[in-house]
């Protein structure tokens, strides 16, 4: 089955195509035609490079793509489908699948070609993690939470007081501010059992990896990308404490679910008196299942196509 994925050059968008991309190809034999999309208007001759190619499937994620989508299904053979990944703002019924996290429901409404899905898109991983292996991943500046980094900084002073004995892993994102980095480095500097794994560096060490090997992960509320990957491995997920700006916003309230249901654990900042707080683990529920949202879109997709 040939394949045309159009990409954005965003990393959450290409991230979430990708595993997809991945876990259809455990049962479809893929081969996969990758386009980056340059600038902020995508010029006509790229359009002109695929007419003469056909493609069985044409997907993309991000607004940069949908539009390109429909373009290029135009000059494909019938039986192409074009699949858009995130929720398209205009044209929805002319795709032929839309895959869109379930918390974006209110925008597709009457609409029979949505299939659903819970949070994002992430690589699911059943190994057994290292118990003397921990991770912390940071964010930055964000829309959905105040960024306190005295505050952040000391839970994650708490979370590795915990884990004296282990080795503990510090990750931060394009994000993270250059003061706040400056503060890990810091945090490093004379504990040779942490390693800070910086965004801007050079490093081979994949987040990826060491999230799944993970036996405990900490992790900022901001990206529910990074949450919902965490989710998809063995291990335990805390969230440090943050405070919402909007507590009505999309991502504050998919926080939120996730702590109200006990999907995930947090460190609970307990006010002892005022301006004193107390911290301790509040643990998810040892029951819950991996997320593998994107093994069941595989599936209901291949049922399509």
């Amino acid at each position: 089955m040939n394949v045309l994925w159009i990409k954005d050059n965003n990393i959450g968008h290409e991230k979430q195509v990708r595993v997809l991309l991945e876990e259809l190809s455990k049962k479809i034999k893929l081969n996969i035609d990758e386009r980056s999309i340059k600038g902020i208007f995508p010029i006509y001759s790229y359009l002109s490079d695929v007419k003469e190619k056909y493609y069985d499937l044409v997907i993309g994620a991000g607004h940069k793509t949908y539009g390109l989508l429909l373009d290029t299904s135009k000059y494909q053979k019938n039986n192409c489908k074009s699949i858009a990944i995130l929720a398209p703002t205009f044209k929805r019924d002319k795709f032929d699948i839309i895959c869109s996290p379930i918390h974006d429901k209110n925008k597709l409404k009457d609409l029979d070609n949505v299939i659903f899905y819970e949070g994002s898109l992430s690589k699911v991983s059943l190994k057994e993690t290292d118990n003397n292996t921990v991770i912390v991943a940071i964010g930055g500046k964000n829309k959905h939470y105040q960024f306190n980094e005295e505050h952040i900084l000391s839970q994650i002073d708490y979370f590795i007081s915990l884990n004296t004995n282990k080795y503990c892993y510090l990750f931060n994102s394009r994000r993270t501010s250059i003061g706040f980095n400056k503060r890990l480095y810091g945090l490093v500097k004379n504990n040779p059992n942490i390693k800070f794994i910086d965004f801007n560096s050079d490093s081979v060490t994949s987040f990826e990896s060491i999230l799944h090997k993970s036996s405990m992960k900490l992790i900022t509320r901001d990206s529910v990308n990074m949450v919902y990957e965490s989710l998809s491995s063995m291990g335990e997920t805390y969230l440090i404490d943050m405070e919402a700006k909007k507590n009505d916003g999309k991502v504050v309230k998919i926080i939120n679910k996730l702590i109200n249901e006990k999907k995930v654990g947090y460190i609970d900042c307990e006010d002892i008196v005022t301006g004193i707080s107390k911290m301790k683990l509040s643990k998810q529920n040892t029951y819950n299942e991996v997320f593998a949202e994107v093994e069941k879109l595989a599936f209901e997709i291949i049922k399509v196509i």
